[in-house]
């Protein structure tokens, strides 16, 4: 599998519910979120010196496309680094699992009762899957620490949904930004 097929890391989302990406959220509860109007992207060279986005160079540009309208859409300006109130910086990372699961199955089959004593089967399977996780972190500019950073993880979809995949992950990652204070 190629790395190509990376965007849909975000989780299960080819073909699959999108509600089996796992994303996961903190913030520092100390800023007011509220002060900020403007944003600006951390070092996209850094982007593309990731392995991932080096063997995908469009996935950087998509993600890139939602994030930058799921913020507009909050009223956030995309401005120059200096002029910033925060920075968006994004990482991606894919590592092979292997998930195990297993099937019993009984009852009824061709008119006759399976589940009696005897009639019962069970396997179990293990397979190799392709997990990845899309990291966004905000950074205050003043301050230069991460203030905020949510993380969206999944099995690894077809490459024909990349593009709503990764749509649909930093959506759902941005959801709740910015946080209440």
């Amino acid at each position: 599998m190629t790395i190509g097929t990376v965007l849909a890391m975000v989780g299960c989302m080819g073909r699959a519910p999108t509600d089996k990406i796992f994303i996961q959220s903190q913030h520092d509860s100390d800023i007011d979120f509220h002060a900020y109007h403007s944003y600006a992207w951390l070092h996209r060279e850094r982007m593309k010196s990731n392995p991932v986005f080096l063997k995908n160079p469009e996935l950087a540009g998509l993600i890139n496309m939602a994030v930058d309208k799921q913020l507009a859409a909050k009223g956030f300006e995309k401005t120059s680094a200096t002029a910033a109130d925060f920075l968006v910086a994004v990482n991606a990372r894919v590592r092979e699992v292997t998930v195990i699961s297993s099937l019993r199955n009984q009852g009824w089959s061709h008119g006759y009762d399976r589940s009696a004593p005897g009639n019962t089967t069970s396997a179990t399977g293990m397979n190799k899957m392709s997990e990845g996780t899309l990291v966004l972190e905000i950074i205050d500019t003043a301050s230069e620490g991460i203030v905020w950073q949510s993380q969206a993880a999944g099995v690894i979809g077809g490459r024909d949904a990349i593009a709503p995949a990764v749509d649909t992950a930093v959506a759902r990652m941005l959801e709740r930004f910015p946080p209440e204070s």
